[in-house]
Formats: C-alpha cells, sequence, structure tokens
C-alpha cells in the first residue's frame, strides 16, 4: 500500500507542475483573489467541544477495536489473524472512498477534489486486497494494470481542475481529517519502516526474536493507519460538503 500513496503523491505533484513554473506562481496568487474564495467554500462553523470529543472517542475506541484480531488463531495453515487483519485494512479504505465519493455531489468547486481522492483511495484498497489474495489465497491479480488505470485517470482529473486542486493543496491544513491523513502516512513511511523492520526487533528482543513479530507489527501498523485516513476521510468529507450558511 505504501508504493500506492507514493506513486499517488508523485501524481499530484506533477500535475501541480505540468503548466511550467509560471502557471504555478499565478494560481498562487490567484488563491489570494475574492473570486476565488467566492467560488469555493469556506468552513463556516467553529469547532465545538462536543465534536472533538466525539473524534477523540473515535480515535481511542478505534486505536484498541484494531487489536481484537489479535486473539484469532494465526496457524500456518488457517492464518484466520492476518486474513482478518488485511481485509479490515481493505474494508477501510473502501468505506473511506465510499464516503468521499458520497461528499462529492455536495461538494460544489471542489467536486474534482472528491473524485481524485476517491480514486487514490481505490487504488489503495486494490492494493491491499491484491496483499490479501497473494499471500493469503496464494493467486495473483493484474494489479498493476489496475492501480495505473486508476491514478491515470486521477492525474487527467487534476490536471483538467488544476485550479481548484491547487487551492485544495494551499488550503489543506484548514481542512478537518488532514491531521489524522498525515498521521496515517507518516505511520506508512516513518514507523513502519523502522518498526516493521527485522533489524529493529533483532536489536530489541535478542535470542528472543521470532520471524514473524515484524510481519505481525507491520500489519497492525497498516491497519492503525487505514483508520486514522478513514476518520480523515470523513473529516475531510465533513468539510468538503459543507454549504456556505446564508449570510
Amino acid at each position: 500500500m505504501a508504493k500506492v500513496w507514493w506513486i499517488f503523491a508523485i501524481f499530484l505533484t506533477a500535475a501541480a507542475h505540468s503548466s511550467g513554473t509560471g502557471s504555478c506562481i499565478d494560481w498562487m496568487k490567484a488563491l489570494g483573489n475574492a473570486s476565488m474564495s467566492d467560488t469555493l467554500a469556506r468552513p463556516q462553523r467553529k469547532p465545538a467541544w462536543s465534536r472533538t470529543l466525539v473524534r477523540v472517542l473515535m480515535i481511542c475506541g478505534g486505536c484498541v477495536a484494531i487489536l481484537l484480531p489479535a486473539w484469532l488463531p494465526n496457524r500456518p495453515s488457517v492464518p484466520v489473524e492476518r486474513g482478518t487483519v488485511e481485509l479490515l485494512q481493505a474494508f477501510l479504505l473502501l468505506a473511506s472512498a465510499a464516503v468521499v465519493l458520497g461528499a462529492s455531489p455536495h461538494a460544489g468547486a471542489y467536486r474534482p477534489v472528491c473524485r481524485v481522492l476517491a480514486l487514490g483511495l481505490i487504488a489503495a484498497f486494490v492494493g491491499e486486497v491484491e496483499d490479501f489474495i497473494s499471500e493469503i489465497l496464494q493467486r495473483r491479480i493484474p494489479e498493476a494494470w489496475v492501480i495505473s488505470a486508476l491514478l491515470l485517470v486521477a492525474l487527467v482529473t487534476t490536471i483538467r481542475h488544476r485550479r481548484v486542486m491547487v487551492h485544495f493543496l494551499a488550503t489543506l491544513g484548514h481542512h478537518a481529517g488532514s491531521g489524522l491523513i498525515a498521521a496515517a502516512l507518516l505511520i506508512i513511511y516513518v514507523f513502519n519502516r523502522v518498526m516493521g523492520g527485522a533489524a529493529f526487533w533483532k536489536a530489541s528482543l535478542g535470542d528472543a526474536f521470532s520471524p514473524d513479530i515484524p510481519k505481525i507489527c507491520k500489519s497492525y501498523l497498516e491497519l492503525l493507519a487505514c483508520y486514522l485516513i478513514f476518520i480523515g476521510a470523513l473529516g475531510l468529507s465533513i468539510t468538503l460538503a459543507r454549504r456556505r450558511e446564508p449570510s
């Protein structure tokens, strides 16, 4: 899944620079224009303590709930635990894509942003399903072609609506859920590389090291990242789909 997110980020960066440096500067200047602020929706409500409390409870509850598969059997002949973890990752990514697509009809000018995010999430879902099919069911699917097609559509959509996409990326920190998605990417690209590696656990456990420990740790870190992406997608969808209140 990390490769899918990395390719998706490269595609967005390439799209942002597709028309040259001068046009990128023009887009960034246009971000301060009043016409853009009139076209694109702004968050209107101040964050309430009740919504913050619900968000914290969802994050804490989910972080505990993702450990429940650890009580399932994980024998080499019947890897129920590992299969459940892979399926939960795929389900969370698919649910995230469904939430973003559901917010698309209400997003107004941000509708292309929802489509691009949904395509990236569906590509990550395909990558997770391929992991389950190849590692658990011992089958192969042409996931590279499917992911390439999805990312190509996302790239074309980004280029066609680059002004809105650049505005969204420039104001990404103002959207609810962006911090959670950033934390998920940090887990995938930083913590997963360290704590999911055999060298870390060999140095920590010494003679008690088992080759299964890095695999288990990597799987649960990816599951935690998928859950944070799901909560972040909920926050982004609510923000993007929020309509302007009459003044």
